[in-house]
């Protein structure tokens, strides 16, 4: 690509649409041990990338600008830097997104995920949303002619279910909710199906989400926005001696007082998804004396780090099916109005960027 200067790229200027233009910036350099990548599919992370396109720096601590956004990607290789073994142009590739500093005392002690100067592609490095991107070698991973670029993108995703599933640690034999049919609870339901759960269970408002669930092995219960009594009957039907896990992708305050409930003595809720942080919570005394008694154990995750290989071996060996769960697809010049179908359609699951057109 050494005729190439320029590049088409979503950036962000601070955040806030009004900040954000899809434009010409230069391309970027291969440094020692980085490739360039030839992005060919970027997904859309709903909560992220609605982040960027919201005002107020301060909800966003990651983020750095200006800065293009994307961490979910997957292209060709399209250069190769000095010291970059195992890897050529031409190799088909997706990337971990996360960057941690390696020096800090988390990372010191092996919790890189808990980096006290992380670094993201797409938060505070440029990442996918344009025609190439630079990424340091040690974080690439080769994909499979049989996996399609698009599903390929969707790794990140992958990796974060991965890592809940394993802060999760689900013994043999139990029941497991999964709150949300979005693409991270079908994902985790997924997940769940191939772990040691006996019954994985899901609930969401959409039926149409709900039926691509059944296909896959997960009990389903649709759900009343306006009525808790609707799932909470349906529930008490199939786990009538209540549940293990909960894993809540959905952060819908009535909705988890509702399941809590269900929580056996010794059970787990997991709060994957994020409450909208102008949200008033009304968490009653008996709720932690509830946690406090039965011994049961609140467990929040947020991203990933070091799951990457696993969600690789998950996609590529078939045990995720991947392809029903993109619902849309855009060019880059029209990303906003990818943005706004993805925040405000309720049929859409992935919505998957392709800066390269043709």
């Amino acid at each position: 690509m050494a005729d190439v200067r320029e590049m088409k790229a979503l950036v962000y200027r601070k955040a806030g649409r009004r900040f954000g233009e899809v434009t010409m910036v230069p391309c970027p350099v291969c440094g020692d041990g980085q490739v360039v990548i030839k992005v060919m599919a970027c997904g859309i992370c709903k909560w992220c990338e609605l982040s960027h396109d919201t005002p107020g720096e301060s909800e966003k601590p990651l983020s750095r600008y200006p800065v293009i956004p994307g961490h979910e990607f997957a292209g060709v290789i399209a250069e190769v830097g000095r010291d970059v073994r195992g890897y050529a142009v031409g190799d088909r590739v997706t990337a971990d997104n996360t960057v941690p500093c390696g020096g800090c005392y988390q990372c010191q002690r092996g919790n890189t995920l808990y980096c006290e100067h992380f670094g993201s592609l797409g938060n505070n490095i440029n990442g996918g949303f344009a025609q190439y991107v630079a990424v340091d070698a040690a974080h690439l991973f080769k994909i499979p002619d049989h996996v399609s670029f698009e599903e390929a993108s969707m790794t990140e995703a992958v990796a974060c279910c991965v890592h809940a599933i394993k802060a999760a640690d689900i013994r043999l034999g139990q029941t497991v909710v999964v709150l949300g049919a979005g693409l991270q609870g079908i994902l985790l339901s997924q997940l769940a199906v191939h772990s040691n759960a006996l019954e994985t269970i899901a609930i969401d408002i959409e039926p149409g989400k709900l039926a691509l669930l059944e296909k896959y092995g997960v009990k389903t219960v649709l759900a009343s926005p306006a009525d808790t009594a609707v799932h909470e009957k349906a529930l008490e039907a199939l786990a009538p001696h209540g549940v293990d896990l909960v894993i809540d992708t959905a952060g819908v305050w009535p909705m988890m007082k509702s399941l809590f409930k269900f929580l056996k003595k010794g059970g787990k809720y997991m709060q994957y998804g994020s409450f909208h942080a102008r949200e008033t919570l009304d968490i009653t005394t008996d709720m932690l004396n509830d946690i406090h008694f039965k011994e049961q154990r609140f467990i929040g995750v947020s991203a990933q780090t070091n799951c990457f290989p696993e969600a690789v071996d998950y996609i590529s060996g078939g045990k995720l099916d991947l392809k029903p769960l993109i619902t849309h697809r855009f060019p880059l010049d029209r990303y906003f109005e990818a943005l706004d179908v993805n925040r405000d359609d309720p049929t859409a699951i992935k919505v998957v960027i392709f800066p390269d057109e043709a």
